[in-house]
């Protein structure tokens, strides 16, 4: 708790622990059972509250499953801090990092079809928050990693780091969308050539001599 910030009362306490077990149980059902196949009672018997009173927290389905993308956004940020704790360089850790996505495409599949259709959504209709498609925590734990790489004279310096970053995230997206198009698709092979490639688009020796 801050400096001069104020204990939280009980009436906040139980609003946020009730908020959080919403969003606990939506997580459980959304992964198990997909997105279209819950239904607001089952998310409110999962809560152990009634149908108006989860209303009170949020409007509607679809603001609780836009409500975990941040928690979702920070996990994945937190594996990319996990694999440059780990060490190696920029490229092993993107590899590592791809590697873990496809691992969660396949155990999370409905969690993960749920989330890339809200993110799709988020840039065509207004009533969506922009912040469904920008990752903010991922996006800035790729800076972190491609950053290290450049203090260690791996990572190319003639391309912004952030740059870099977009053509990252932009590639992994896609790859994920190819396997939102087709079941079929093999999204572990696909995201490990994927990050072969962009480690070599990246590195220090790809740089153009001057």
């Amino acid at each position: 708790m801050g400096a001069g910030s104020q204990p939280e009362g009980r009436r906040e306490r139980k609003k946020r622990e009730t908020r959080e077990r919403i969003l606990q149980g939506a997580l459980r059902q959304f992964t198990r059972h997909g997105y279209d196949a819950v239904t607001v009672e089952a998310l409110a018997e999962s809560a152990d509250i009634s149908k108006p009173t989860l209303f009170n927290y949020f409007p509607s389905k679809m603001a609780i499953l836009q409500a975990l993308v941040p928690g979702v956004d920070e996990r994945f940020a937190a594996a990319i801090e996990r694999f440059r704790t780990e060490g190696g360089t920029a490229q092993e850790q993107l590899a590592r990092f791809f590697a873990y996505g496809a691992e969660m495409t396949r155990k999370t599949p409905m969690l993960t079809r749920a989330l890339l259709i809200l993110a799709l959504r988020a840039y065509e209709d207004p009533i969506y928050s922009t912040s469904q498609h920008r990752w903010p925590s991922l996006h800035d734990s790729f800076c972190r990693m491609l950053r290290d790489g450049v203090a260690r004279g791996e990572v190319r310096t003639d391309i912004s780091v952030e740059r870099i970053t977009h053509y990252i995230t932009g590639i992994y997206v896609y790859g994920l969308l190819s396997w939102l198009a087709d079941p079929k698709f093999s999204v572990d092979v696909e995201l490990a050539v994927a990050a072969s490639f962009l480690g070599s688009g990246f590195s220090f020796s790809a740089q153009p001599s001057r």
